[in-house]
């Protein structure tokens, strides 16, 4: 009796055996069907293109992942958020067939502007246990994990410079098809050091789209869309006032110049942030690395560097420096006379950082960022400020007559005569 028994547990265990057996193939087999495979799965069909890119929520817009090595090791997701919005997941695809979620830090780039979408970085710990090159974000209202939208992500951004001065332009809009006053900065920013300039298009004019593609094909200019208004309503206001039919203001300039300086972070040893119609001319120093060497010396603790920005205008006087009236724009070289020193001269400057420094940036100085902060002296180096709208409390007999900028013009004239040239004048 007792071998019949002893049997019929062995039978019974076998069969334990055997079920448990197929119920883990089972779910081995479940969680292989579920999983992202390697580089070839599927999740890569949603490969996502270009900055800006809508999740679920219609509230959130991310502008691209980068890979923060500084502090600690974290992916730093560059995004324009809705104020409301608080909850966001990172979701890294590992190579090793697994899924890695992470909750997301959300540091928002205090701006204090008041528009209800602000720049913001969610930040998620660099996962160890996860061999990824491709990673999503979500918030808790995604509803379909599967579609998300999908980033790659370079993990070893560390290496020599590409560039010792990155200029960035942030955005051109409105149509803008100044075309020779791009020409002429652009010629003005190789001669003075810059190696790369990065702008941000959201609309420009056939002509400056001309420009564009020329010095893309020449290697210097990066362009990047930026169709921040098919998504916001965008403000050409600085700050948010009550009743004002906006989501963000001055067209996402703030956001813009974020990722500028963490696109180029380990490409550029530092970055300019000024827009197109702004030059920082040395007033001591012929270019730019004679400069910075200098205050590097001076200075050697400073991260960010504040130029005073000087207005110049354009005089009738100087109509004898105009040798491009064939294309469409305005000539820097007649702007020969600056408004006296103002209160704008002192609360809107524009900067160069050492962007391995900074956390969040601004329009005219950084937010968060580490080492000192040094306001350059005028003596050193300005900011040639060309505008049209001028103080009109300030008489024409009072502008001051400066031709700074006739210091490169027997460099400059040459390269844009090159350039309108072959964009303009040949048949």
């Amino acid at each position: 009796m007792f071998v019949r028994v002893a049997e019929k547990m062995s039978c019974s265990l076998k069969q334990m055996f055997i079920a448990c057996n197929v119920l883990v193939l089972f779910f081995i087999l479940l969680l292989y069907l579920l999983q992202p495979k390697d580089s070839k799965t599927s999740y890569l069909h949603n490969i996502a293109i270009g900055p800006l890119i809508p999740l679920q929520d219609n509230k959130t817009f991310i502008i691209a992942p980068y890979y923060d090595p500084r502090e600690s090791s974290l992916i730093r997701i560059l995004a324009i958020v809705h104020h409301t919005v608080n909850n966001f997941f990172c979701l890294f695809y590992c190579k090793q067939f697994a899924y890695v979620h992470a909750m997301a830090e959300i540091d928002i780039v205090q701006d204090n502007l008041g528009f209800p979408y602000e720049t913001a970085n969610l930040l998620c710990a660099n996962p160890p246990e996860c061999n990824y090159t491709y990673m999503s974000v979500y918030t808790n209202h995604s509803k379909d994990l599967g579609q998300l939208p999908v980033f790659r992500i370079s993990k070893d951004p560390m290496g020599p410079f590409s560039a010792n001065f990155t200029v960035c332009i942030s955005a051109l809009f409105g149509k803008f098809d100044n075309a020779l006053q791009v020409i002429q900065a652009i010629e003005m920013y190789k001669l003075l050091g810059a190696s790369r300039v990065t702008i941000y298009n959201m609309s420009c004019g056939d002509n400056v789209d001309k420009v564009l593609r020329y010095y893309t094909q020449e290697g210097v200019v990066e362009v990047i869309p930026w169709p921040i208004n098919k998504y916001l309503k965008t403000s050409p206001k600085w700050k948010y006032v009550k009743g004002l039919d906006s989501e963000i203001g001055y067209y996402g300039q703030i956001a813009s110049l974020n990722d500028c300086m963490y696109r180029n972070m380990f490409k550029s040893e530092y970055v300019l942030q000024n827009d197109i119609d702004e030059i920082i001319i040395p007033v001591k120093y012929w270019d730019w690395p004679t400069l910075m060497r200098n205050l590097r010396k001076q200075y050697p603790y400073t991260s960010v560097f504040h130029f005073y920005n000087q207005i110049f205008l354009s005089s009738k006087q100087a109509s004898g420096f105009n040798l491009w009236n064939q294309i469409p724009g305005d000539n820097i070289l007649e702007r020969l006379y600056r408004e006296p020193i103002n209160n704008m001269t002192t609360t809107s400057p524009k900067i160069i950082i050492n962007p391995r420094k900074v956390n969040h940036t601004s329009i005219h100085s950084v937010i968060q960022a580490t080492g000192d902060l040094t306001y350059v002296s005028r003596r050193h180096a300005i900011l040639f400020h060309c505008k049209e709208k001028r103080n009109k409390a300030i008489l024409e007999k009072d502008w001051i007559k400066d031709g700074i900028i006739l210091r490169y013009k027997s460099s400059l004239v040459p390269k844009v005569n090159t350039v309108v040239q072959k964009l303009f004048l040949q048949r």
